[in-house]
């Protein structure tokens, strides 16, 4: 039986993204899902970005002005920057 490692605050954070589209390997995802099963820092950010993901797909991005699209998202990138380099 192999060892289960922990995931820190900062790989959950790097991994939100791919966790929400389903997109880790099962073991990547079962740690980053353990964590933000303990973690009340962390499982805030899941809320918000997966309800971010969903109200996107809800939206027609060809409606939100290209420029108003990338300050989105180079906000979100900064702001999960900051917190990781904080982690």
């Amino acid at each position: 039986m192999s060892e289960r490692t922990t995931t820190s605050c900062r790989e959950a954070i790097e991994q939100l993204w791919a966790y929400i589209d389903g997109e880790l390997p099962a073991d990547e995802r079962q740690r980053v899902h353990d964590h933000l099963g303990v973690c009340a820092r962390c499982y805030p950010h899941h809320d918000f970005q997966k309800a971010f993901r969903e109200f996107l797909a809800r939206q027609s991005l060809a409606q939100v002005p290209a420029g108003l699209r990338r300050r989105v998202f180079l906000r979100l990138l900064a702001e999960e920057a900051r917190e990781s380099a904080g982690a």
